[in-house]
């Protein structure tokens, strides 16, 4: 759910339990007095909302982590499909199981539960069928009509995310291609035309001619270079310095997250731009590395610049996890985020334990 609205975090948040609560009255007033089958039915509504507040919702040091989200997923599909088997209207609880599907497990491995999700729902929307041959068909085609739909939607989803992906990427290398070809590669091409027409002058004037607008056309040339690393810069540093960019980021992404973000700046010395760059980048990776893993309450994004060294810290209080498993970071972000600081002499540090948050410590040169 790291990428979603926070009301349709609200909204997923909520979801199971407001429509097991529905369904548990639904089965109270259908089923009153019949207490034998009505007391295990409410049980499993209980032990279901309880499952998915232990794993998912309470602030235990296994929340967030792939391994509970899987138990988490695998459980809800099982208790579903218990109350499927008592009554056939709890087939609208799929509803919240296919979100946790969608939501906690990555592509392609989300098949799988959606898979089962959708044999749950076929099963409840076929629980009137008969149990003759044609019953037995017909349930059949419901449940593979629901996996195929289900898993074709998983599939299609994931498809235009990457051809999303995969677009804006393309653009920005036309985009860039276009702007070498225009200006840099232009500029050489003159360079090279002019040199080679001083090297055939037959004066000194026609030579000093040509090597003058070879060093004009260097210049140009210099010039466009330091324009077009200029416009690569983070739009967030634009029109600001670091300190007021991590600000504005900080608040944009804790608006996003609804998780807030505490920002701590001192000392006032200026940064060259590629250290403000790469502490920018820094903030922005471990700010999305919490997202990625919602299990966080509070960030504290921390600048300091003393004594020529430019210090960044993001902690936070999420779920944490075993840093010295995997000394060398836990996925791309943080080898990223190492090699961009380690390739301006800095170093970053990565302090993490299951249950106890995260700290991702950067220092440069000033």
């Amino acid at each position: 759910m790291s990428a979603l609205h926070p009301r349709w975090r609200v909204v997923l948040t909520t979801t199971p339990y407001v429509l097991l609560g529905v369904l548990a009255l639904f089965t109270l007033v259908m089923q009153w007095g019949q207490w034998a089958q009505l007391g295990p039915t409410l049980a499993l509504c209980a032990g279901t909302a309880l499952w998915v507040l232990v794993l998912r919702d309470l602030p235990f040091g296994w929340r967030g982590h792939p391994t509970t989200s899987a138990v988490l997923v695998g459980g809800m599909i099982v208790l579903n499909l218990l109350l499927v088997l008592r009554d056939g209207w709890f087939g609208f609880l799929t509803v919240a199981t296919f979100s946790f599907a969608y939501s906690m497990v990555p592509w392609p491995w989300e098949l799988l539960p959606v898979g089962a999700t959708a044999v749950v729902a076929g099963w409840a929307q076929s629980s009137g069928f008969g149990h003759d041959t044609v019953g037995i068909v017909a349930t059949a085609t419901v449940v593979t009509l629901n996996v195929v739909v289900m898993c074709g939607l998983s599939w299609g989803l994931s498809l235009a995310q990457r051809q999303t992906q995969q677009t804006a990427t393309e653009a920005e290398r036309g985009r860039l291609a276009r702007e070498i070809h225009d200006t840099l590669a232009q500029n050489f091409a003159g360079i090279v035309t002019q040199l080679q027409a001083a090297e055939q002058a037959v004066d000194d004037g026609t030579r000093a001619r040509h090597t003058d607008a070879a060093l004009a056309l260097a210049r140009d040339g210099l010039a466009e270079a330091r324009r077009s690393v200029q416009a690569l810069r983070p739009p967030a540093l634009d029109a600001n310095r670091l300190p007021e960019a991590l600000a504005n980021v900080a608040r944009t992404w804790s608006a996003r997250t609804g998780v807030p973000v505490e920002v701590v700046t001192g000392g006032g010395a200026e940064l060259r731009t590629e250290t403000e760059v790469a502490l920018l980048r820094t903030a922005q990776e471990a700010l999305a590395n919490i997202d990625r893993h919602p299990a966080a309450h509070r960030v504290v994004l921390e600048l300091r610049t003393v004594g020529g060294r430019a210090r960044l810290e993001v902690r936070d209080d999420g779920c944490g996890f075993d840093a010295s498993a995997d000394p060398a970071g836990a996925g791309y972000g943080l080898l990223a985020m190492r090699e961009r600081i380690e390739s301006l002499a800095g170093a970053l540090v990565v302090e993490s334990r299951p249950g106890l948050g995260t700290a991702v410590r950067a220092e440069v040169p000033a």
